[in-house]
């Protein structure tokens, strides 16, 4: 029987049906291929993850490794402070070099010249201070260097401001000046690097006892009846500030170590022997902890406290210094823009276990964060009034943790004298002073732990709960000190 032949339109059909075999053939074999392992040791392709599945019966080899810090992008390694920044030394420039990269052939190429040269063993780097050619600016010059693969990293020599408001005397106090570079006393003794252990300061019978108004931080923070309990003895509490007046009455005996990174000169100064009493007096003033001894590394220069500055390199030296002295808290009263090196710096100090407390600074409601303060490695603080009322020009934002008093505070002043002064610094100096007292009873106690402390038995001020401005609350010496004893102890 002969069969019949296939009409055109059936001829036409087949063809087309045989094409679109074709087609899905391969499509799935393009999909079967792209399923496949990626062999040991081939490159990996963008959006794909570091580690690729390893082939059946063996142990992948394959890893993206990123490249070394010599290598990251531009914006990786230089730091180009934005148009409306201002806050850096205009003709200053730190930078890192990449390894074995030659030193004096970089200098060259950007016309700069060496001020020093320095390993910062907290940030974990060699940084080398440089002064670039006049008429050169900065931006560009970093820009520049984040195109060099020779430079690791480079950023300006950033400028921090003191948080605290102008000071004024208090009355029954001597008259004079509120800043001390009138009173300096003669280079020649004041030491700039270790003292000796000092003896415990005593008052003489002639001592003549002014009239000073009453510190109303000592009740409100319940601080005696939290120094019955512990006065922060043994402790080493570090200041990195402006000049203190070692020789004050309240002061007397407490300083341990000094080191000057600004100009060896150890000029006394408004804003650093006011933080340092809030921390240690212990004579007409009662200090947070006036067992304490105090380090002392003074990074910021200048003769008046609204005009004293510090900048990156110095105080990357006397955090330091203060750490190889063994200190075990960091008080930061300051304020700035973010830091690259200080911010490694204050991991390198958490990692070794040490707790530092800053300032939440004094930007006002519309400030954005302001650093060391709004680093996540710090205990951040703000200030309250005597009524617990939030100081009006404190900074606000997540970043802060804790509330203290700063507000028409009595301290010490250079020369014997007394002063008031308001800010976010002092407040900063009293929560330092009360994690002394926390780590006489542990130790150990680390960040971590002494946030959690404070932030417990603070008391809980604005929104209920933490919050932007008061954080956890305004701390209580007693109530945080009570939480490091034992329970019986600690019960009435």
């Amino acid at each position: 029987m002969l069969r019949s032949l296939p009409s055109p339109r059936a001829a036409r059909r087949r063809g087309i049906a045989g094409i679109a075999l074709f087609v899905l053939g391969l499509v799935l074999g393009s999909g079967l291929a792209l399923a496949q392992p990626v062999p040991a040791g081939a490159p990996a392709q963008r959006g794909e993850s570091a580690a690729q599945p390893s082939p059946a019966g063996g142990a992948s080899r394959s890893m993206r490794v990123p490249p070394g810090s010599w290598l990251q992008p531009r914006q990786a390694r230089a730091l180009v402070p934005a148009r409306e920044e201002t806050r850096f030394v205009p003709d200053e420039v730190l930078f890192e070099l990449a390894p074995h990269a030659d030193a004096e052939a970089v200098l060259r190429r950007y016309g700069a010249t060496v001020i020093a040269r320095q390993r910062f063993e907290l940030a974990g780097v060699t940084i080398i201070r440089a002064r670039i050619e006049a008429g050169r600016d900065l931006r560009a010059v970093l820009t520049q260097m984040g195109d060099d693969a020779s430079i690791a990293g480079a950023q300006p020599n950033f400028l921090f401001g003191l948080q605290e408001e102008g000071s004024r005397p208090a009355p029954g106090a001597a008259a004079g000046p509120s800043t001390a570079s009138s009173d300096a006393r003669s280079q020649s003794t004041l030491p700039t690097r270790r003292l000796s252990d000092p003896t415990p300061a005593t008052r003489t019978p002639m001592t003549t006892r002014r009239v000073l108004p009453p510190q109303y931080v000592v009740g409100k923070l319940h601080l005696a009846q939290a120094h019955k309990l512990a006065q922060g003895r043994g402790v080493r509490v570090a200041l990195i500030d402006s000049g203190v007046d070692m020789e004050h009455p309240e002061l007397r005996g407490s300083v341990v170590g000094y080191l000057d990174a600004v100009d060896g000169q150890a000029t006394p100064h408004a804003h650093g022997t006011s933080m340092a009493a809030a921390i240690v007096a212990h004579g007409e003033l009662d200090g947070m902890a006036p067992a304490a001894r105090l380090l002392v590394g003074r990074a910021f220069g200048g003769t008046q406290a609204t005009s004293a500055n510090g900048k990156s390199f110095q105080i990357l030296t006397a955090l330091d210094w203060v750490v190889q002295q063994r200190a075990k808290i960091i008080n930061l009263s300051f304020a700035g823009p973010q830091d690259r090196l200080l911010s490694k710096a204050l991991v390198g100090a958490k990692e070794r276990g040490l707790i530092v407390v800053a300032a939440a600074g004094n930007g006002g409601p519309k400030s954005g964060p302001l650093y060391p303060g709004a680093d996540p490695n710090v205990i951040a603080v703000t200030a309250t009034d005597a009524d617990d009322k939030l100081f009006a020009e404190a900074s606000r934002g997540g970043y802060v943790a804790v509330a203290a008093p700063g507000v028409d505070v009595l301290t010490a002043e250079p020369g014997g004298r007394y002063a008031f002064t308001s800010g976010t610094s002092i407040a900063a100096a009293h929560v330092a002073g009360i994690v002394a007292l926390l780590v006489e009873k542990q130790a150990d106690l680390d960040l971590a732990g002494a946030r959690r402390i404070l932030a417990e038995s603070a008391v809980d001020l604005g929104s209920r709960g933490r919050d932007p401005l008061f954080g956890a609350g305004r701390v209580d010496a007693e109530a945080a000190v009570a939480r490091m004893l034992p329970v019986a102890t600690a019960q009435p």
